[in-house]
C-alpha cells in the first residue's frame, strides 16, 4: 500500500510539473523572454515558433522543483515548517508565472482593459488640469474687461471725483478699455482654441475603444498630437508617454491590489499555489506509518525465568539458617 501511495504521488508530481512548465513558458514568452526564437517543424506541417530561453528556464525551474519534491517523498529530505517556507520561496517564481497565465486565461481581455485604463487615467487627468487652466485664463480676461468697463461707466456717471461726462479721466479710462479689449481678444481667442483642441482630444478619448496593444499605442500617439496646442496655450506640459507593463507584472499588480481583489483573484492565487505545492501539501497530510517495535541489538538478552528464581531460593535458605527474616 505504501508503494502504491508513493506511485500516485509521483504521478501527481509529474502532471503538476508538466503543467507548471507550460505556464512558465507561456508567461515568459508573453512578457520577459520572447526572443530569440527557433522555428521547429512538427507533424502535419505545424511549425512551432519556440522561444529558446523561455523554454530552457521553464524546464530548469520545473526539474528543480520536481527534484526537491522527489527528495522529500523518498525521505532524503525532511518536511518541516521551515522546509515548507523554503520550498515556497523557491517556487515563488514559478507560482508567479502560474498566476499570470491562469488569470489571463480566465479573463482574456484583462491585459487590454488594464493597459487601456492605465493610459486613459493619465490623459484624463491631464485634460482636467488643462481645461481648468484654460477656463481660468478666459475668466481672468473677461473679469479684467468687466472691471475696466465698470471704471469707465463710473467715471462718465460722475461717481468718482471728476464731474460727470467725458472729461480727461473718462477719456483715459476709455483708452485703457480699448487697449484691454484688443489684448484680451487675442488671449480669449487663444484660450478658445485651446479649449477646442482639448474638447477634440476628449472626444477622441471617449469615442475610441482599442481592441489590442497596438491600437492603445496608436490612440496615445493621436492624443499627444491633438494636445500639443492645448499644452502650448495652457502652459501645462504633456505627460510622459505611458509605458505599458508586461502581462506578468500587470497580473501581479491586479492580484495583490487589496482594494479590488475578489473571489476570482483569491481562487487564482490558490490554484497557482497548489499547482506547484499541491502534491507536497497532499503528501504531508498523509499520516506517517507507526514504526515497528524491535529489540535493541546492544542490550543483553533476557534470562529465562528459571534462572531468575534460583538466586531468590538461595537467599531464603541462607536466611533461615541464621535465624534472620528472609530478604524479600
Amino acid at each position: 500500500m505504501e508503494k502504491f501511495s508513493r506511485f500516485i504521488i509521483l504521478v501527481a508530481m509529474t502532471i503538476f510539473s508538466v503543467v507548471s512548465m507550460w505556464t512558465t513558458y507561456v508567461s515568459l514568452t508573453d512578457s520577459i523572454l520572447p526572443y530569440p526564437t527557433l522555428n521547429l517543424h512538427l507533424w502535419n506541417g505545424i511549425v512551432w515558433n519556440c522561444s529558446i530561453f523561455a523554454l530552457a528556464l521553464s524546464v530548469a525551474l520545473g526539474l528543480m522543483l520536481f527534484a526537491l519534491k522527489l527528495a522529500i517523498v523518498d525521505g532524503h529530505k525532511r518536511l518541516s515548517p521551515v522546509g515548507v517556507i523554503g520550498l515556497v520561496i523557491v517556487a515563488f517564481i514559478s507560482i508567479s508565472f502560474n498566476m499570470d497565465v491562469l488569470y489571463r486565461t480566465a479573463n482574456r481581455d484583462f491585459f487590454i482593459y488594464y493597459s487601456n485604463d492605465k493610459m486613459r487615467k493619465v490623459y484624463e487627468s491631464y485634460l482636467v488640469d488643462a481645461h481648468r487652466s484654460l477656463v481660468e485664463k478666459r475668466e481672468a480676461n473677461l473679469k479684467a474687461l468687466a472691471r475696466q468697463e465698470g471704471e469707465l461707466e463710473a467715471e462718465t456717471l460722475g461717481q468718482r471725483k471728476a464731474p460727470p461726462g467725458y472729461g480727461p479721466r473718462a477719456r483715459e479710462e476709455a483708452h485703457q478699455l480699448t487697449v484691454l479689449r484688443k489684448t484680451a481678444q487675442v488671449e480669449l481667442a487663444a484660450a478658445e482654441a485651446g479649449l477646442r483642441a482639448e474638447q477634440a482630444a476628449d472626444s477622441l478619448l471617449g469615442s475610441t475603444q482599442p481592441s489590442n496593444i497596438g491600437e492603445i499605442q496608436a490612440l496615445q500617439n493621436s492624443l499627444r498630437i491633438s494636445l500639443k496646442e492645448t499644452a502650448a496655450i495652457s502652459g501645462k506640459p504633456l505627460p510622459d508617454p505611458v509605458r505599458l507593463e508586461s502581462p506578468l507584472f500587470a497580473v501581479i499588480a491586479r492580484l495583490f491590489d487589496l482594494k479590488s481583489i475578489g473571489y476570482m483573484e483569491l481562487f487564482i492565487l490558490a490554484v497557482a499555489l497548489l499547482l506547484d505545492l499541491g502534491d507536497i501539501i497532499g503528501y504531508s497530510l498523509i499520516p506517517n506509518r507507526r514504526p515497528k517495535l524491535t529489540a535493541d541489538p546492544t542490550s543483553p538478552p533476557a534470562r529465562p525465568l528459571q534462572e531468575q528464581e534460583e538466586p531468590r531460593k538461595a537467599l531464603w535458605s541462607d536466611a533461615s539458617a541464621v535465624g534472620r527474616p528472609p530478604l524479600s
